[in-house]
């Protein structure tokens, strides 16, 4: 038996740290047939008073986020939940991967997530941080749309109100929100033992600045690729830079 923080840690060795990852999501992007990629660098910490529980305060700090105006299908839900799957394998039309190279974001963050048309999806490998989290189920999916878990943990859900996202409606959309690894948070990892800071963070994308229009010539759907910096939650995002 190999426990699920061993087996990402080693996956984490195949795939380096680098804007290799950020070309990832745009290609898991295009194969999705979304047109739009935006990238944003939100550097500021948002409240942690209502959370789903208390020990998801070390991941309300400054996180990376990718959008794409692309909605999740149900076999993607599969696919993204099913470490090294080879669904997307026997798809020849299908550019990306939402096996193993999704799974190199764990180089910024212990607790992924995103959200798309009704849900909310939160990946915990250490099945530590989220309520009912188990080494047999280390996440949680919730359907937002419509419910009452926005009203009870308003905190939680602010940092998603994002690229049009009121996180009451269904999003037409994905948005993936990837906090990034403290050096607290990294002293206790046990996926990675590096802490990933915003300036950190910043220099990635703008690494995405050199090759973004010469990446996009080799793609399908995917026309415009966006950066984005924000300093602090509510203040509107300033854009980098943008490839078309």
């Amino acid at each position: 038996h190999e426990s699920l923080t061993s087996r990402l840690r080693n996956i984490l060795e195949l795939y380096a740290d680098g804007v290799g990852i950020l070309h990832e999501l745009i290609q898991n992007a295009d194969d999705a047939g979304a047109t739009t990629v935006s990238f944003l660098l939100d550097e500021g910490a948002h409240a942690h008073d209502s959370l789903l529980a208390p020990s998801m305060r070390p991941w309300q700090g400054a996180a990376l986020y990718a959008y794409n105006d692309a909605s999740f299908r149900p076999e993607d839900f599969r696919n993204i939940c099913s470490i090294g799957s080879n669904a997307k394998l026997a798809t020849s039309a299908a550019t990306g991967r939402f096996g193993l190279g999704f799974n190199a974001v764990y180089h910024f963050t212990d607790v992924p997530s995103f959200l798309s048309g009704e849900n909310v999806v939160f990946f915990d490998p250490h099945a530590k941080f989220l309520p009912g989290a188990t080494p047999q189920s280390p996440g949680l999916k919730l359907r937002f749309a419509g419910s009452r878990c926005v009203e009870q943990f308003p905190d939680q859900f602010a940092p998603y109100r994002l690229f049009g996202c009121d996180v009451s409606t269904p999003f037409k959309g994905t948005l993936f929100r990837f906090p990034l690894r403290s050096a607290e948070m990294a002293a206790q990892s046990e996926l990675c033992s590096q802490p990933y800071s915003a300036a950190a963070a910043r220099r990635l994308l703008l690494q995405l600045r050199t090759g973004a229009s010469q990446l996009l010539l080799f793609l399908k759907n995917v026309r415009s690729v966006e950066v984005f910096v924000r300093s602090q939650p509510g203040e509107p995002p300033r854009r980098l830079f943008r490839a078309s």
